[in-house]
């Protein structure tokens, strides 16, 4: 038990870095997207095309916050080793199935992004 506090106790700076990281990162991109949103509205063009310019901002924003936010939780989880008592292989294997796995999660949204900006 005590092993675990002292783990607990040792990642929780790397958990609060984390989120700060993530907090600047979703506070950049609404900030940006309020200031766009605001010029496309005030602009002169149609409403159709007012729509269509804030549809695909806001796809792009929600992909690159996903995006982000993702590669930030990769990182903390490599950093991550935690002190249980199971076998190194089976922790390696878990290990490398969760980074595989994000991997291809990163991959999938700039997929998705270059499919959706044509």
């Amino acid at each position: 038990m005590t092993q675990l506090l002292l783990w607990w106790l040792e990642c929780l700076p790397h958990c609060w870095q984390s989120l700060s990281i993530q907090w600047r990162g979703q506070q950049a991109v609404l900030h940006s997207a309020g200031w766009h949103a605001g010029r496309v509205l005030c602009s002169q063009a149609t409403l159709p095309d007012k729509l269509s310019r804030l549809s695909r901002r806001s796809c792009a924003d929600a992909i690159s916050l996903l995006y982000d936010c993702g590669e930030t939780q990769l990182s903390l989880a490599r950093q991550w080793v935690p002190p249980l008592a199971l076998d190194s292989d089976l922790l390696a294997l878990g290990h490398t199935l969760q980074q595989r796995t994000g991997q291809t999660w990163l991959h999938g949204l700039v997929d998705l992004g270059r499919a959706l900006s044509y």
